[in-house]
């Protein structure tokens, strides 16, 4: 956190002012940070395993002969 900066008035008066950088999706605990993770991840293996099958199917077969 920031140290607040006090300024203080010529009459009798005292403001305080606390700059804070806060974003809330950089404020997650490490345990917050590995389940965002391993979801990203899971997404990317399940994709991947569909673009093999899936180039698996298309490739033409060798083997036949035509006719």
């Amino acid at each position: 956190m920031a140290d607040p900066t006090v300024i203080q008035c010529e009459s009798a008066c005292t403001v305080t002012l606390q700059h804070e950088f806060n974003v809330p999706m950089l404020q997650i605990s490490e345990q917050q940070g590995l389940v965002i993770g391993a979801a990203i991840l899971g997404v990317w293996a399940v994709a991947w395993v569909f673009r093999q099958v899936i180039s698996v199917i298309n490739v033409p077969e060798a083997t036949q002969e035509s006719e």
